[in-house]
């Protein structure tokens, strides 16, 4: 019986900040997934501490490409690793400059595992990611990523039946130097063969303080101003934000899966209010053509070969070989197809033979 395992393990998922693509997760074992893509953000206003919807000064304005590649493999005993790695481009205007900034940005490593499968399969993650595009103080370039480490653990359940899949999330994001998160998100949509058209609410809350709250704030909102224009999408004091997706799959087979998505901003605190898209495909290849045996089976010849090899003739314990048996005759078959009443016939003749040749001894005794 399955057993419902109710701890973490390490992952990589694409966070918060880029990913609102359908978050369901297959787990065909010995299967590699590969992945690319592009996600766009345009936004011209934020959400203030009140949570107030509050415009960008005159026309300033900020945007952000991330163009993304991924990877995953699925081991038997479902669960799996993954890598990714993103790219961005970033533009600021306001009315002084236009700053821009290209740039590899993140770095992203993954494990997670199906804890349990039943009436909704449960799914523990963590990710790690890694920033290589880090924020400076005086410096005079545009944001790309929050520019610190973040370690993010979910909680993942979902369940995909024929037609119908839905799925729901939360959990833990401890982001080095700034706040820490909850992260959750819930979704569902219609399913026809490899698509999916779907629908997902999600967001994050600040859940500890950030360590400049109070004290440092001045600078970094001064520094925001500067080169992102006055957005508030990365640097800002004890975030929050909740936002509404569409999601499309478009399966052309098996293996090949085109995924978009369009989102927008619902409320927030101290974070930017914009437009969100997205899009990216995924292939996925059999890993081995052929089944491999388990790890139990592997073992157990593994054994056996050590065990036969201790230098005794092995030939001395096979089966002699069986002696054929002598073909049986045609008499012999015909005897044996004979039926009753030409048995009964055999012996009525062979009785009247005995009978004549006892009378023919009598004969000649007289």
């Amino acid at each position: 019986m399955k057993k419902f395992y109710i701890y973490l393990i390490f992952i990589l998922c694409v966070t918060y900040k880029a990913n609102s693509f359908n978050k369901l997760k297959n787990y065909e074992p010995r299967t590699f997934e590969i992945g690319a893509g592009t996600t766009y953000l345009d936004t011209n206003a934020n959400f203030n501490g009140d949570g107030n919807k509050v415009d960008l000064f005159g026309s300033n304005k900020y945007t952000l490409f991330t163009s993304f590649v991924t990877s995953r493999y699925v081991f038997p005993g479902l669960w799996s690793v993954s890598a990714a790695a993103n790219v961005s481009n970033a533009e600021s205007k306001n009315s002084d400059f236009v700053r821009t900034n290209s740039t590899f940005s993140q770095l992203s490593l993954t494990a997670d595992y199906m804890g349990y499968r039943g009436f909704m399969d449960f799914i523990p993650e963590l990710t790690f990611s890694y920033s290589l595009d880090p924020i400076e103080k005086n410096q005079d370039t545009v944001m790309t990523n929050e520019g610190v480490m973040e370690l993010m653990a979910m909680l993942k359940a979902q369940n995909s039946y024929s037609w119908f899949s839905y799925y729901l999330g939360c959990g833990f994001n401890y982001r080095s130097e700034r706040s820490s998160l909850f992260p959750w998100n819930v979704g569902g949509g219609v399913r026809w063969g490899q698509s999916f058209v779907g629908i997902e609410v999600s967001g994050f809350q600040s859940v500890m303080d950030d360590p400049d709250k109070g004290t440092l704030e001045s600078p970094r909102y001064t520094l925001i101003q500067k080169v992102n224009g006055g957005s508030y999408r990365f640097y800002t004091v004890n975030p929050s934000e909740t936002k509404a997706s569409l999601n499309i799959d478009l399966g052309f087979s098996r293996g090949i899966v085109l995924k978009s998505f369009v989102a927008s901003s619902l409320v927030g605190q101290n974070f930017s209010s914009g437009l969100y898209a997205g899009i990216g495909i995924t292939l996925l290849f059999d890993a081995f053509s052929k089944k491999q045996p388990d790890f139990h089976e592997a073992t157990q010849e593994e054994k056996y070969k050590i065990q036969t090899e201790d230098g005794v003739d092995q030939n001395l314990f096979q089966k002699e070989p069986e002696i054929p048996k002598a073909p049986v005759r045609s008499d012999q078959k015909q005897k044996e197809v004979l039926s009753d009443d030409d048995l009964q016939t055999q012996l009525d003749e062979a009785e009247m033979s005995i009978k004549l040749k006892s009378n023919k001894k009598k004969k000649k005794k007289r």
